[in-house]
C-alpha cells in the first residue's frame, strides 16, 4: 500500500468515527451546562482542542472553523466563574453547528510530495552479501589483496582484465570495485569513463594506482571516483574505507517514540514516519513510556501537548530526569503553536513545538533531522572513539541485559572476553599509530563477521567483550575461532615493517552461570587460562576440547 493510500485509509477511518466523537463532546457539554464545574470545563476544552488538532491534520476545514471558535470561547472561560446566559447560548449555537456539520465533501488530502515516497533509509544487505571486485593484472598483487580482504569477511572476486570483469558485472553487479588503472585491454581514459558510469549507478569505485600525482588524482575526482589509493595500499586503511562506503546503506532505522491520547493521531503520524523508513513505537497512554524504554531506545520523542492524565510538558520533564535521555530531542505536538506555548515547552526541556497542521513533507523533514541528531548524540555517548564499538559501560549494559533476557526465555547467550596478545610489544615496537591500526582492524573484522543482533565492545585497552545472544555453544565457539584464525593472518605494515597479531579468548555461557556477574568472572578466568597455556586460543569450560591453537 502506498503512502497516499495508507493516509487515505486513515482519513476514512477517522471520518467514520467522527460523528461519535462529536456526540461525546456534546454529551460532555450538556453535563457541564447542568453542573458547571472547573474540571468538567477543562475536560470539554481538552476534547475540543484535540478535535481541532485532528481536523487540522486531516484537512477538515469547515469543521475546524467551528472548532476554532469553540476552543477560543472555552479557553477564555477556563479562569473565570460561571458564564452568563448569553455566553452559554452562544456556545450552544456553536455546538449545534458542530453536530449538524455533516461532511458532504471529501476532506483535503494532506500534501505528500512525490519525491518523499523514497525512504532515505533502505533495508540493508547482510554483510556477506556485499560483493567486491578487484581488477588487477598482476596476479600476485591481486591474490594478496583478495586474501587479506577475505580475512576480514568480505566477498571478493579477482579479475586480471576489465573485459572478464564486465561479463560478470552485467549479470551480477558488484557493490564496490577496486580498479587498477593500467590494464592490458582498456586505456586509462576508458577506465575513467566506465568508473563514472558505475558511480552514477551506486557501484563505488576505488582506484589502486602506482601513480599518485596531482594530474591523475584530478582525473579521478572528475570521474567521481570514491577513493584513491597509491600502491601498495595499506590493508587496514583499505578495509576502513570499504567498511565506511558499504555501511552507507546499512544505517539502522531512526527510532521515534510517539505519544498522543488520540489513536487516530498515533496511527496517522506513525504511518507517515514509517513510510520514510523510521521505526515508530506509538502509544496513547503516557504511563507506557517508561516500561517501553527498557527495550526500545528512541532517538527522538514526540509528545502531544494536551492529554487528559499527563500532558506533554510533564512527560518531557520526566524524560529529562533520566540520565540516558538528558540530551535526546523531544518534540511537542499541538494545534496551538503560539509563542507562549513554544516558550513553555522549551522551559520544560523540549526542543520545539510542531503544529498538527504542519505539511507532511515539513513534518517528516523536521523529525528525521532531529532524530538523526538524537541518534548521533546517543552513538557518541555510547561508542569508543577509536574503534566505533560500544564503550566499556555500554557493552556491560548490553551483556547484563542479554544474560537476564536469556534466563527469562530459557535461551543461551555467549559472553566472550578477547585480548590481543603481546599488544604492549606492538606499541613499543611500532608506536601507538601501529597499535591503533591493529585495534581498528580487529574492530572492522568483528563488525564484518558477527550478526547485527550481536554486541561488540572495547572493554579497555586491547581487551574486547562480545555478546552473542541465542547462539548454540558449538556454533559460538566455531564462529569465534574463525575470527581468531582470520585475525592471525592479517598482515600489518608500519613504516615498511610487516607484522601479525594474535588474540586469546575466554568464553562463558549463561547456561553455566547463575547470575551475569558469574558469567563475567568465568569468562575472565578462561581468558587468563588461554593466556597461561600459550595464547592464540579460546578456552571455555562448557565444552571440552574446544581450545584451538
Amino acid at each position: 500500500m502506498s503512502l497516499e493510500e495508507s493516509l487515505e485509509q486513515l482519513k476514512r477511518q477517522y471520518l467514520h468515527a467522527l460523528p461519535d466523537k462529536k456526540k461525546q463532546i456534546i454529551t460532555l457539554w450538556i453535563s457541564l451546562r447542568k453542573n458547571w464545574q472547573g474540571h468538567m470545563l477543562s475536560a470539554v476544552y481538552r476534547e475540543v482542542h484535540n478535535l481541532k488538532g485532528s481536523c487540522e491534520t486531516f484537512g477538515l476545514t469547515e469543521t475546524k472553523d467551528i472548532v476554532d471558535k469553540l476552543e477560543l470561547q472555552l479557553k477564555n472561560l477556563l479562569d473565570t466563574p460561571a458564564p452568563t446566559l448569553n455566553v452559554i447560548k452562544g456556545l450552544d449555537t456553536l455546538f449545534h453547528q458542530l453536530l449538524q456539520n455533516n461532511l458532504q465533501y471529501q476532506p483535503a488530502a494532506p500534501v505528500v510530495e512525490a519525491n518523499m515516497q523514497q525512504s532515505p533509509y533502505k533495508p540493508s544487505k547482510a554483510r556477506h552479501e556485499y560483493c567486491i571486485a578487484i581488477i588487477e593484472d598482476d596476479s600476485n598483487v591481486g591474490a594478496m589483496i583478495t586474501k587479506q580482504l577475505h580475512e576480514f569477511g568480505f566477498n571478493v572476486q579477482h579479475f586480471l582484465n576489465f573485459t572478464d570483469f564486465l561479463k560478470v558485472q552485467y549479470s551480477t553487479p558488484f557493490d564496490l570495485i577496486l580498479l587498477d588503472l593500467i590494464l592490458p585491454d582498456y586505456t586509462e581514459e576508458a577506465l575513467f569513463e566506465a568508473a563514472t558510469e558505475f558511480e552514477k549507478h551506486n557501484t563505488r569505485v576505488f582506484v589502486l594506482s602506482s601513480r599518485g600525482d596531482f594530474d591523475m588524482r584530478l582525473l579521478a575526482i572528475r570521474a567521481n571516483i570514491s577513493e584513491y589509493f597509491v600502491k601498495p595500499a595499506e590493508t587496514t586503511l583499505l578495509v576502513r574505507k570499504i567498511h565506511q562506503w558499504l555501511k552507507m546503506s546499512e544505517k539502522p532505522p531512526l527510532k521515534v517514540l510517539l505519544v498522543d491520547d488520540q489513536q487516530s493521531m498515533v496511527d496517522y503520524f506513525s504511518s507517515l514516519l514509517r513510510s520514510h523508513g523510521l521505526m515508530v513505537r506509538g502509544m496513547t497512554k503516557p504511563e507506557q513510556v517508561l516500561p517501553t524504554l527498557e527495550q526500545f531506545e528512541p532517538d527522538l520523542f514526540i509528545f502531544d501537548l494536551y492529554m487528559p492524565e499527563v500532558n506533554g510538558l510533564e512527560l518531557a520533564k520526566m524524560i529529562r530526569q533520566l540520565d540516558k535521555y538528558t540530551s535526546s530531542p523531544i518534540l511537542v505536538l499541538s494545534s496551538d503553536d503560539t509563542m507562549q506555548n513554544k516558550v513553555s515547552i522549551i522551559q520544560a526541556g523540549s526542543d520545539d513545538l510542531i503544529s498538527k497542521q504542519t505539511a507532511p513533507s515539513l513534518f517528516v523533514t523536521q523529525v528525521i533531522s532531529r532524530a538523526q541528531r538524537g541518534h548521533d548524540i546517543r552513538s557518541s555517548a555510547s561508542r569508543d572513539s577509536l574503534t566505533g564499538l560500544l564503550n566499556h559501560t555500554q557493552i556491560l549494559v548490553a551483556a547484563r541485559r542479554s544474560v537476564n533476557l536469556a534466563k527469562r526465555v530459557n535461551q543461551s547467550v555467549c559472553i566472550a572476553m578477547l585480548d590481543l596478545d603481546h599488544f604492549k610489544q606492538v606499541n613499543d615496537t611500532y608506536g601507538h599509530s601501529g597499535g591503533d591500526k591493529v585495534l581498528l582492524a580487529f574492530a572492522h573484522l568483528l563488525q564484518q563477521s558477527l550478526r547485527p543482533t550481536d554486541f561488540m565492545g572495547r572493554y579497555g585497552g586491547e581487551e574486547f567483550m562480545l555478546v552473542l545472544p541465542d547462539m548454540p555453544a558449538p556454533l559460538a565457539i566455531a564462529k569465534l575461532n574463525a575470527i581468531r584464525e582470520s585475525f592471525s593472518h592479517i598482515v600489518f605494515v608500519e613504516e615498511g615493517a610487516e607484522f601479525k597479531v594474535t588474540l586469546s579468548g575466554g568464553l562463558a555461557f549463561s547456561t553455566e552461570c547463575e547470575e551475569f556477574q558469574d558469567c563475567l568472572l568465568l569468562a575472565d578466568k578462561n581468558l587468563y587460562e588461554a593466556k597461561r597455556t600459550g595464547r592464540n586460543r579460546l578456552v571455555t569450560t562448557l565444552i571440552k576440547n574446544s581450545e584451538s591453537t
